[in-house]
């Protein structure tokens, strides 16, 4: 979040100077002859203006308003295997071992659901989730004999 405050800042800045470059013109001075020039530093300000100030849109909202979502590989899940995470139908993330997915989750009901690489005959682990903002839930997937269980 730190990053997407600074790029915000540094488009404000921009901002600024896109109106005073607007204002004011650009001058550029060669062989002894003035060109005036305003519409090229406005497009080079605009261009630099959209491109940070795009950053800025990408907030997800504060901690606070979010529930948070750990899904871990238990012990025995295989080396070799991905785990794929999915989120109310939608795939999130690819697992693979000696990592977790980390996320965050809108306040409500979600559906989570995980899957192993490869071919799987059992059905598909759920586990349904009312979240609440600030809250952490913690998932692993695991084999129960051959079947993939989350816990």
């Amino acid at each position: 979040m730190r990053v997407l405050e600074l790029l915000a800042e540094v488009g404000r800045i921009l901002h600024i100077a896109l109106v005073l470059v607007f204002q004011s013109g650009t001058r550029i001075i060669c062989r002894m002859k003035k060109y005036n020039y305003p519409i090229w530093g406005f497009l080079i300000a605009a261009l630099a203006y959209f491109t940070f100030s795009g950053c800025e849109t990408t907030n997800t909202g504060s901690s606070g308003s979010m529930a948070h979502l750990t899904v871990q590989r238990g012990p025995k899940f295989g080396a070799h295997q991905v785990l794929a995470v999915m989120v109310d139908g939608a795939r999130v993330a690819s697992v693979t071992k000696g990592h977790s997915y980390n996320g965050t989750l809108s306040p409500g009901q979600h559906v989570i659901s995980v899957s192993p690489s490869g071919p799987y005959r059992g059905t598909l682990p759920t586990k349904t989730i009312t979240a609440q903002a600030g809250q952490t839930y913690t998932l692993t997937a695991t084999w129960q004999g051959k079947r993939l269980v989350l816990m």
